[in-house]
């Protein structure tokens, strides 16, 4: 079998999406090497977003190898040794393996919007992905099976939710044990859902005592300006698309404009956000398509008007802060932190 398909992680990572936790459509198919670009995004995480405190965790920590763990569907896992060979259905989940220093050997990717981007551009991945290879095992919406079996993983992960994995879930545990977590937990829960797999809960603990700490002093920052409104955005191309959920907000402290939508995903036209006029706006996308986005409205009478436009407080996130997990939150909060001390 082979061992690697060539996904060398300086290729590109697809801009993900989970909305309605059913995956990501089709991408390139795997047994060469494949662009990979961008983030899986959550369309609602609102668990995800709240960081003010630890949560209580039913993550307690585990025997030493091997270990039978619960997973979120109320699976009864036993993992005989600690797994060297991860792969993840949804690359919503590298962020929390490679901060506690376990990187998957495999993961499938996502697109929700078509973009890609250079994996080098991630100011989120780029750090932790250097002289690592990654093998590619397509599309999160398509579960290939063959390619998760040449993986020769030591154990299966992905949300319990995403789309395809039930129809498959029997076939998959006879290649490796699966364990199905939740993806809409606290960032807190997801990143000790996962130590516990590779039995790293300690680690887990002290990141969060970590970001924690992060989080609530850019929460501090933006509290200083309440006459300040934030709206973070992603883009069709046509339209903004409202992002981050009221508990994203709530997280950092940033004050929506009257009539700022709650949830993530609905779409707001130029006149719309004329009418909220934010103080920043941001858009946590693909930076090509938002800069290609910004350049089409520049025209326009009614985005010339608004303030944020006028004195250049326009921002740029990196689109795979849209999972909102842990090493997301951590940059938020450095970004922020910034943005309000402007």
């Amino acid at each position: 079998m082979k061992r690697r398909m060539g996904w060398i992680l300086s290729l590109a990572l697809l801009a993900g999406s989970l909305t309605g936790c059913a995956g990501a459509p089709a991408a390139e198919s795997t047994g060469t090497s494949t662009a990979v670009s961008g983030a899986p995004e959550s369309a609602e995480t609102p668990a995800a977003a709240e960081s003010a405190n630890t949560p209580e965790t039913s993550h307690a920590e585990a025997p030493a190898w091997p270990r039978t763990i619960t997973d979120f569907a109320e699976h009864e896992i036993v993992l005989e040794k600690k797994p060297e060979r991860i792969a993840l259905l949804h690359v919503f989940w590298m962020e929390h393996f490679l901060l506690l220093g376990a990187p998957p050997a495999a993961s499938a990717i996502g697109n929700a919007l078509g973009q890609t981007e250079a994996l080098e551009a991630s100011e989120m991945y780029a750090p932790y992905l250097e002289n690592l290879e990654i093998i590619n095992l397509g599309s999160a919406r398509e579960i290939n099976l063959e390619a998760i079996l040449e993986s020769e993983p030591d154990v299966i992960v992905t949300h319990a939710a995403q789309g395809g994995v039930a129809d498959v879930y029997d076939q998959l545990v006879q290649i490796a044990p699966v364990v199905l977590l939740d993806y809409a937990m606290p960032w807190q829960d997801q990143l000790l859902a996962c130590a516990e797999i590779v039995g790293k809960e300690d680690d887990a603990r002290a990141l969060i005592a970590e970001i924690e700490p992060a989080i609530s002093g850019a929460k501090e920052a933006a509290e200083r300006h309440t006459d300040r409104t934030f709206a973070l955005f992603r883009t069709d191309g046509k339209n903004f698309l409202a992002q981050g959920g009221a508990a994203y907000y709530d997280a950092f402290g940033l004050m929506r404009s009257e009539g700022f939508p709650a949830s993530s995903g609905e779409s707001l036209s130029l006149e719309a956000v004329a009418g909220m006029n934010p103080y920043y706006i941001a858009f946590q996308h693909n930076y090509d398509a938002s800069v290609s986005f910004v350049e089409s409205l520049e025209s326009s009478s009614v985005w010339q008007s608004l303030d944020a436009v006028k004195n250049g407080r326009i921002y740029y996130f990196d689109e795979n802060m849209n999972t909102f997990g842990p090493l997301a939150m951590q940059l938020a909060a450095e970004k922020l932190a910034d943005i309000y001390s402007e």
